[in-house]
């Protein structure tokens, strides 16, 4: 025997229909209420029968991902209720959502709509920008300046999100950042910043254009070197133009733009000291001794 998932009249479907009667095949029978406000579901189950009823089994699914099952047994005259808080279910990318109740041969749904700010969301989850690393790793072989991105998911909704890391000496790496529900993710970022500066950038979460204030879902800025820790801290959402686009976005920070010392010695140094400025040093030195010869 299978659970009903299918799409219930029109007419039924009402908010304000607030409570719901719906029988199971197994003879149980359900008193489904919706409290949009609360975005909460109560189930009250009976079984009217002089007989037990065993696998007393329903599904909540929200947004067509489902975020509460049952299956218990029901004594002759038993009745049980259950509040179902329906939040981490919610899809934040949509502006209509379905909550569907569903039992062995019979269903019910509740439409409400809802528009919810990806990028500040309230009570409902979503992925977000855990941590962010600057460290050495391997890129295609090569040793290389890498950030490593933590994110996570505490949503029951899985998005298909990106990730689009900019410093100041990487224009845009982006990645495909999908993070399973309840789970963690770490994505090594290529940077193209010289190995051993100081990195300082933003990395961006998004799920469909980059450009789109609606697509946003987290936004972080970070700052580090290898071999000291990274400082992180939360930043608005800001849409920008892609590097694949026409005027793309740059980032910039004065406090770690490179001085000109720093361009020419590539960004190496030598105790903090650009290694220009010891060139220049000898040179002078050089020159005194030949000097004073």
């Amino acid at each position: 025997m299978s659970i009903s998932t299918g799409i219930v009249a029109a007419e039924a479907m009402q908010v304000g229909n607030e409570n719901r009667k719906v029988e199971s095949a197994t003879n149980a029978k359900y008193a489904v209420s919706f409290d949009e406000g609360a975005s909460t579901l109560e189930v009250v189950m009976r079984n009217p029968t002089d007989r037990e009823i065993q696998h007393g089994r329903y599904v909540v699914t929200v947004d067509k991902k489902r975020v509460y099952a049952e299956n218990l047994n029901l004594s002759e005259g038993e009745r049980r209720t259950k509040h179902i808080n329906i939040t981490d279910g919610i899809n934040v990318n949509r502006d209509n959502h379905t909550v569907v109740f569903s039992t062995y041969g019979a269903h019910t749904q509740f439409n409400f709509t809802r528009k919810i700010d990806s990028a500040n969301s309230g009570p409902i989850p979503t992925p977000y920008i855990a941590d962010v690393e600057v460290t050495e790793g391997t890129i295609d072989g090569e040793p290389s300046t890498v950030a490593n991105v933590t994110l996570v998911n505490p949503s029951d909704q899985i998005y298909s999100t990106k990730l689009m890391v900019h410093t100041v000496g990487t224009d845009g790496s982006r990645y495909p950042a999908s993070v399973r529900p309840g789970d963690t993710r770490t994505i090594t970022v290529e940077l193209l910043d010289d190995r051993g500066a100081k990195i300082a950038g933003e990395a961006r979460l998004y799920t469909d254009n980059l450009t789109d204030p609606s697509s946003g879902i987290d936004q972080v800025e970070f700052a580090g070197q290898v071999g000291t820790e990274t400082r992180v801290w939360n930043a608005s959402y800001e849409p920008v133009r892609p590097t694949w686009m026409q005027n793309n976005y740059e980032y910039h920070n004065d406090s770690y733009a490179p001085g000109p010392a720093t361009k020419l010695s590539g960004g190496h140094e030598l105790a903090g000291v650009p290694v220009v400025y010891l060139l220049v040093g000898v040179l002078f030195g050089l020159f005194a001794f030949r000097k004073l010869r």
